[in-house]
């Protein structure tokens, strides 16, 4: 399949998960020009369903279009963390490494990152089939803010919380994905300082957490 092809199906994946299937919608989305052309060709391939101005992803045409956004989430996500490239820098090669990462590579990434289930930004990451098997590297780059020793530091990855709600508690307190945190200590609480500010967690809060150790 040819990158327009991928780039659209990618598109009209974004377009379903913001509810709003509008052709226009799926043009605003896509970083390329989408000429009718495409679109009919991937209509006749039986990817995708063109009816009413709404376009959909048929089975076949959902599961492409998922491998493409999980390569490029992926992306991000490595990036963000064990490279802490700027988003314009991560966007940019994103979009190069998800129409060329073989399948190989993108579990070991996704393996090293520990499996993370949403992107920097909080978009959902679709699971691979080295997630349902949990399997894990030695050198894992990305570990649980609970494992880190007093006077470590991390850069956060992702936060997976157990209760959704933890999610908006953490983010307004500004712990969000490329905030470097130290922690002091692991008891009778999680004591930890970023950027001018000490936040006491318990574990349960703390092991939501996943961050990249740094030196």
């Amino acid at each position: 399949m040819n990158r327009t092809h991928e780039e659209i199906l990618e598109a009209v994946w974004k377009a379903d998960e913001n509810g709003d299937t509008r052709l226009e919608a799926v043009r605003r989305l896509c970083p390329i020009e989408i000429p009718e052309g495409d679109l009919d060709a991937l209509h006749r391939r039986g990817l995708i369903g063109l009816e009413g101005g709404q376009v959909t992803l048929s089975p076949d045409g959902r599961q492409k279009a998922r491998g493409v956004l999980r390569r490029h989430r992926l992306a991000e996500a490595l990036f963000t963390t064990a490279l802490n490239l700027d988003a314009e820098a991560q966007e940019r090669i994103a979009c190069e490494v998800e129409h060329t990462l073989l399948p190989e590579m993108e579990e070991a990434i996704c393996t090293m990152l520990g499996h993370p289930d949403t992107c920097p930004d909080g978009k959902p990451i679709p699971p691979g089939r080295c997630c349902s098997s949990s399997r894990k590297m030695t050198s894992t780059v990305i570990v649980k803010l609970t494992d880190l020793e007093p006077g470590e530091r991390g850069r956060i990855s992702y936060i997976k919380p157990k209760q959704h709600e933890r999610l908006h508690r953490l983010t307004s307190f500004g712990l969000t994905p490329g905030i470097v945190v130290t922690l002091h200590q692991t008891s009778p609480a999680y004591c930890i300082q970023y950027e001018g500010t000490e936040l006491a967690l318990n574990h349960d809060v703390a092991d939501d957490i996943y961050v990249a150790k740094m030196d």
